[in-house]
């Protein structure tokens, strides 16, 4: 995470302005992330106030058996729009703006309620009047509509609400001014709530992200501490902890599946020389060189290269007989050859390296790993006193040895 992005988001978060807006790259991801959370809390009040609104028209043929027919055509031909609205939410184009499709589902039923005011009669008209108010709290609170759209939809519901009582239903100025201020108010505290709610959101998603990429921060530091610790620095290959650690997994492995286990341990000849001939520099190099070469032979799940300590090393082949784990130490041999690394105190010109081979199909009656590298080092001890540059089986007659 770039750095710059964390304090523009820490700034943002510590901003007590009232503005509902971040800049634009983040404020799409939010909105995507707000849609995504909200959008069947949006469907859910849709559902509720078409319920709510076919609901009430149970009492019609009870009390209003004149004007029935007229009723319940307007709440079909408010509910209509709405269920089509709620049944298209889940296409990409309506979930893009699901704001504005609930800001106008809104106003529908704003509509729908003032056309049952006035086409109910005495008492009831109040009824579905005052039912406006509701509406705004279930479709500002519930709904999660955003501030922007919750104040064009009220604009616009008080549109509705004194165009009617303007050109249709030619109401006094006494009864504009009351329900004005009713509408008025309750718009007012539901708009605040929307605010507060939407701003509440908003720190919450900000220090969601910041939280995010703190914890994204803190792995990549956890990785690059647990790499730092299971890797050699100068060569770059496993070390010592974490060939350890391999060892005795694989060991139990293969002690579960009865499979053998093989070790190649490595020993660059006359290492020593090497470094006083050349310089410490230039033995770095030569290590490095070596474990490049080594790690090109640890492919399979479980092998591992590792540097065992100096100028050792040791190669584990999971599930390789000693047969088998010889060849790809004669490999490691030649590969090292082709380095041609130059080494004037080696009877060859070249660096070369000595293996000692040992592969153990683990028991209970086994000690542990350890016996597997201890038979491993006494055959490389037998290769560096056989000559150098070969490698060395451990429990293979002197004369089947490979020699160089």
């Amino acid at each position: 995470m770039d750095p710059t992005q964390l304090d523009n988001l820490r700034q943002l978060l510590n901003n007590r302005g009232w503005r509902l807006h971040f800049p634009a790259p983040l404020e799409a991801e939010f909105q995507a992330d707000y849609t995504a959370r909200y959008q069947t809390h949006m469907i859910i009040s849709g559902l509720l106030g078409v319920l709510a609104l076919l609901a009430c028209g149970v009492i019609d043929p009870i009390w209003m058996p004149d004007v029935m027919t007229e009723l319940w055509t307007i709440r079909i031909a408010t509910t209509l729009p709405i269920l089509v609205l709620l049944l298209f939410s889940r296409t990409p184009f309506l979930t893009r703006h699901m704001q504005a499709v609930t800001a106008t589902g809104a106003c529908i039923f704003v509509a729908g309620l003032v056309a049952l005011s006035h086409t109910a009669t005495e008492p009831f008209n109040h009824y579905y009047a005052g039912a406006i108010t509701l509406v705004m709290l279930v479709v500002f609170v519930l709904s999660r509509l955003q501030f922007v759209w919750g104040l064009c939809s009220a604009a616009l519901m008080m549109i509705i609400l004194n165009t009617h009582h303007l050109l249709i239903a030619g109401s006094s100025l006494m009864l504009m001014t009351i329900h004005n201020f009713i509408f008025i108010a309750s718009a007012t505290f539901a708009l605040v709530g929307t605010f507060l709610v939407e701003r509440s959101l908003r720190q919450n998603y900000l220090q969601s992200r910041l939280l995010s990429f703190e914890n994204h921060d803190l792995e990549e530091s956890n990785l690059r501490l647990q790499y730092l610790t299971a890797i050699d620095g100068l060569t770059q290959i496993a070390n010592r902890r974490s060939l350890d650690m391999t060892l005795t997994t694989e060991w139990q492995r293969a002690l579960r599946k009865r499979e053998p286990l093989g070790v190649v341990m490595i020993d660059v000849d006359h290492f020593k020389l090497f470094n006083d001939t050349y310089g410490h520099q230039a033995g770095d190099e030569c290590l490095r060189g070596v474990a490049g070469a080594l790690k090109d032979f640890a492919r399979r799940p479980g092998d591992i290269a590792a540097r065992y300590g100096g100028e050792e090393f040791v190669l584990v082949l999971t599930n390789a007989t000693s047969a088998q784990a010889r060849i790809v130490a004669e490999r490691v041999r030649d590969r090292i050859l082709e380095l041609a690394i130059p080494h004037q105190s080696s009877s060859h010109g070249n660096v070369t390296a000595s293996f000692g081979v040992a592969s153990i199909v683990p028991t209970n009656q086994h000690n542990g790993p350890e016996v597997l590298l201890l038979a491993a080092d006494q055959a490389l001890y037998r290769a560096k006193h056989s000559g150098r540059n070969r490698v060395s089986v451990d429990g293979l007659p002197d004369e089947d040895q490979a020699v160089a």
